[in-house]
């Protein structure tokens, strides 16, 4: 054998053929592999997108559920009785998908006046379902420390005003200068009216362009009151017609009453001195057209009157603080709502400072000061509590010469009336949400 030889053993065209089928069989293996690994990375995304957009689909149509339900509680007259859930939609459907919502008031319901559910929202879109649940509970004028349906023009918020706790109104907010509001502040108005020297602090933020804020009658508030508590209806006192009415507050938890009116000049006592104890009232008085208040309060008391509700001195709760503040062991509550105006007398007392203790609700008009555009500066208007109203009253004036007039503005939120209100307090026709989750099913 030569070298030729030597250098062609075992490389003859035969096994060169060999080896070429080999690899060709080997490379078609590999492609086909990698084929078939390709088709299946491509059908799992897809799979997966697909999964993802019915995901997303039933995720919004199961949040369509859920806001559909808030709406239809608060279009009902009176809110949902009884304790049983019950459903409310099945299978309605939105977009690509579907929702059904089950709404499950809460166990105690009967024996509160702000009512409480849980609401159930079930959203399918194709394969795939997502469950949203959302607690909420129904929203008081107590909520804000300051509300106005409509905010009367040229009355600002100017620098040294500070308002403490959420504020809303549902008309435009005027701000001039550098007023501190501490609390959110909303508006159902798209902006704010910018006066010289903007610069407020908004240390919770703003949102505008919410939703506005219904008032509703004392004719409505009343009828709450005999829907909730079925038993005796509250002390009324009549001073309608030409007559006078005052309740005087004391400290010791009752309250004494009159009724006036005169006759040929010469006063005339309809009722004198009339003493109740507020633990015997049911939670209310309702007087029939004005009422005159003042004293300390000791207990937890709503006055409702038909007509005007003038504030003659300062209203106190016996467990609150030199400067009015209630204590942090203060368990007084005090709701005054007029049909009408809750207006500040312009009383010798109330000319150097006046300090009110409670939650105040004009739904006729406005919170004012009587004759608030004369006379010396009256010092400070101090609220603990909160402040609706329908139209914003003026308290004082700033002039263009530097002067003022009435009152400086020191409102303070009481926060109790985040979790508990005054008797019979009434509702805005609003739920606030105090819960929200996802159920993983």
């Amino acid at each position: 054998m030569n070298f030729a030889d030597i250098k062609n053993f075992g490389l003859t065209p035969k096994s060169e053929r060999g080896i070429s089928l080999v690899a060709v069989i080997f490379v078609t293996i590999l492609l086909s592999t990698i084929s078939v690994v390709t088709l299946s990375v491509v059908v799992t995304d897809n799979r997966m997108a697909a999964n993802h957009v019915e995901s997303a689909q039933a995720f919004w149509a199961s949040e369509a559920g859920i806001e559909r339900a808030l709406l239809w509680l608060r279009n009902q007259e009176t809110p949902p009785t009884g304790t049983a859930p019950f459903t409310l939609y099945q299978e309605q459907q939105v977009g690509h998908g579907t929702y059904s919502v089950v709404i499950d008031p809460a166990d105690d319901n009967p024996s509160h006046y702000i009512k409480e559910y849980s609401i159930e929202s079930t959203g399918n879109g194709g394969q795939v379902s997502r469950h949203l649940q959302i607690h909420v509970k129904m929203s008081t004028f107590g909520k804000y420390a300051y509300l106005s349906g409509n905010e009367n023009g040229n009355i600002w918020f100017y620098s040294g005003d500070v308002v403490e706790g959420p504020l809303h109104s549902n008309d435009q907010i005027s701000i001039m200068g550098s007023p501190q509001f501490l609390g959110k502040v909303t508006s159902s108005y798209d902006t704010f009216n910018e006066g010289s020297n903007y610069n407020p602090t908004f240390r919770d933020g703003y949102q505008l362009g919410v939703p506005e804020i219904t008032f509703p009658t004392t004719q409505e508030v009343l009828n709450n009151y005999y829907v909730e508590n079925g038993g005796p209806p509250p002390l009324i006192i009549d001073a309608s017609g030409s007559k006078h009415a005052k309740i005087i507050f004391n400290s010791e938890g009752t309250i004494k009453y009159s009724v006036w009116h005169r006759s040929s000049g010469h006063l005339v006592w309809d009722i004198h001195n009339a003493t109740a104890n507020i633990n015997d009232l049911n939670g209310v008085v309702y007087v029939t057209d004005d009422v005159r208040l003042k004293g300390t309060v000791k207990g937890r008391l709503t006055v409702f009157a038909t007509g005007n509700i003038y504030i003659l001195d300062d209203i106190r709760y016996s467990q609150s603080k030199p400067n009015g503040e209630p204590a942090e062991n203060c368990t007084d509550m005090l709701g005054i709502v007029s049909a009408k105006n809750v207006i500040i007398a312009d009383t010798p007392a109330n000319r150097n400072d006046v300090v009110i203790d409670g939650a105040i609700l004009a739904l006729g008009n406005s919170f004012y000061v009587q004759n608030y555009y004369s006379g010396d500066p009256r010092g400070n208007l101090t609220i603990w509590g909160s402040l609706s109203q329908v139209v914003r009253g003026p308290v004082g004036t700033m002039r263009w010469d530097g002067s003022v007039t009435g009152y400086d503005k020191d409102y303070h939120y009481d926060q109790r009336l985040e979790g508990e209100i005054p008797p019979y307090y009434p509702t805005t026709g609003v739920y606030e949400v105090t819960a929200w989750r996802e159920l993983m099913q």
